[in-house]
């Protein structure tokens, strides 16, 4: 039967405004009420969809409020519905920082994780890498195997069996590598004697990799072959650039072939340093100030050029001469599993910023939101090391998410996990203090098909209520459904290293669930 024009045009009408009502309810062309406003409801349904999205039954809604100083390490943190808290150990150091798995991330028996104690000269008597036995008694089941470094904060286990831990200790910071670290033993923990020449009790064992260079260290990304991505932690000062991002190429790639039984066989005894300096402009002409995200090229580093009388390589006097690009404060840095799975590079890390007072504070003289960023190094032939850097800023802090510190993605979803280093006092505007709130653990979901190369969304997954502490070290097991986390200078003083369990993961339904 044909239907008349008139009424067949009142038929559309009738129909668009039909599909368009809940649209233009959420968007409003007024902001009277929650419902009204799209941003909120977009917010509100990811905590409606947490257990597909994020594989956790309902989120945290807002950070904890402490302080809370009990000596019970598992009620130091409240999580989100469906997960579950142990205690692994309350006998780490409690600068204990980040984690690496051992033997390997699927059936791990022990831990390895670095001490961040500072110091200046040498102190060999103070712990620097600890081992915690995962089926020891949580009160004693740490052992010191590794002294004498200063600021030990990220630690790696490496494709070829070995641990590396990096030094946050300024342009003087340096790699080691450890050879057989659950051969080490607890009375007699490998001493290193020299911070300046590497000088070390049992070169055997352990020896500081020159090659590397040196930097504040805490980003580090270990690919297959020893090829090394690395974040200088630098704050920008007085129109000097923070932080930069190096790539190290070893001369003799890891080909595989199972653990290295000499630490001269290591792809880390010798290759190329590379900066990072981003600038789209034909020729790489555009880079500095503005230019923290786009295309880029990698610098190769002339190694005798910035090398002292030990050996040492100044990694921050080339980024001075070579121009290369910062950031404020790179911290914490991990490999996309997702994009490796699929024969790509992608390497994300976090740039602190600068917040001087906790979410809703009345006074608040920072505004510098941290925020994620992420490097996909992309084959492009005839360019330095085969490959092109190009960074996108993948989550964009706020008032309440900021202040990233640590970063891990989650095995099978890709999901990203950071985690809050930042200020947990609250102001009244005459300044006095109104309240404490701890920092925060969000999840972040992998970005979509939509427009943007940003995150799709972030919830609050957990908060510590022990308001003197900070969460760091987060890592996955291979599974994804488990992950590891210390709370570094708990109120008690003491260790407290935790295993949080639960976690859903819907990748045989599709990527989140969706």
């Amino acid at each position: 039967m044909e239907i008349s024009k008139l009424y067949a045009s009142g038929l559309a009408v009738a129909v668009l405004c039909t599909i368009l009502a809940p649209v233009a309810a959420l968007a409003g062309g007024d902001h009277d009420g929650p419902a009204r406003d799209f941003g909120l409801s977009v917010e509100q349904r990811l905590d409606a969809r947490a257990l597909p999205l994020f594989g956790v039954r309902r989120t945290v809604p807002a950070s904890a409020l402490g302080p809370y100083d009990g000596a019970d390490n598992a009620r130091a943190v409240t999580t989100a519905k469906g997960l579950h808290v142990e205690v692994v150990s309350n006998a780490t150091d409690k600068q204990a920082d980040q984690i690496a798995l051992w033997p390997d991330d699927a059936h791990p028996t022990h831990l390895f994780v670095c001490v961040e104690r500072f110091f200046r000269g040498n102190r060999p008597a103070e712990a620097s890498v600890q081992r915690i036995d995962l089926a020891g008694d949580p009160d004693h089941n740490v052992e010191t195997v590794v002294t004498g470094i200063s600021s030990c904060d990220p630690i790696r286990r490496t494709p070829w069996g070995t641990l590396l831990v990096g030094e946050e200790a300024g342009e003087t910071g340096a790699l080691y590598e450890i050879l057989d670290p659950m051969g080490i033993r607890a009375d007699t923990p490998v001493v290193v004697r020299d911070r300046t020449t590497g000088e070390t009790s049992d070169p055997d064992r352990v020896v500081k990799r020159k090659a590397v260079g040196n930097l504040s260290f805490e980003g580090m990304a270990v690919l297959p072959d020893g090829t090394l991505y690395l974040a200088d932690e630098k704050r920008p000062l007085k129109g000097e650039a923070g932080g930069a991002i190096y790539k190290f190429v070893p001369d003799r790639p890891y080909r595989g072939g199972g653990p290295i039984r000499r630490l001269a066989d290591s792809p880390l005894e010798s290759g190329t340093n590379y900066g990072m300096r981003l600038g789209t402009r034909k020729g790489n002409t555009d880079y500095g100030q503005g230019s923290e995200t786009g295309k880029g090229v990698w610098v190769a580093i002339d190694s005798l050029q910035y090398s002292d009388p030990a050996g040492n390589i100044s990694l921050r006097h080339a980024q001075r001469d070579l121009s290369l690009t910062g950031y404020y404060r790179p911290e914490d840095m991990d490999i996309d599993p997702v994009a490796m799975a699929h024969g790509r590079v992608r390497v994300c890390w976090a740039n602190t910023g600068r917040m001087t007072n906790g979410f809703d504070s009345a006074v608040e003289n920072g505004w510098d939101f941290g925020s994620v960023a992420c490097l996909m190094d992309r084959p492009e032939l005839g360019a330095a090391t085969r490959s092109s850097p190009i960074v996108t800023r993948f989550v964009h802090g706020d008032r309440d998410a900021n202040h990233f510190d640590n970063v891990a993605f989650q095995p099978h979803t890709g999901r990203l996990v950071a985690l809050e280093d930042g200020e947990v006092e609250v102001l009244n505007a005459d300044g006095s203090l109104k309240e404490r709130r701890g920092n925060d653990v969000w999840m972040c979901l992998r970005d979509g098909a939509d427009r943007d190369l940003q995150t799709d969304g972030c919830v609050r997954i957990l908060s510590l209520r022990d308001t003197a502490s900070e969460p760091t070290g987060w890592t996955f097991d291979a599974a994804g459904r488990t992950a590891y986390v210390n709370l570094q200078h708990r109120a008690t003083g003491r260790g407290a290293l935790l295993r949080i369990t639960g976690f859903r993961i819907h990748h045989e339904d599709g990527e989140d669930g969706r």
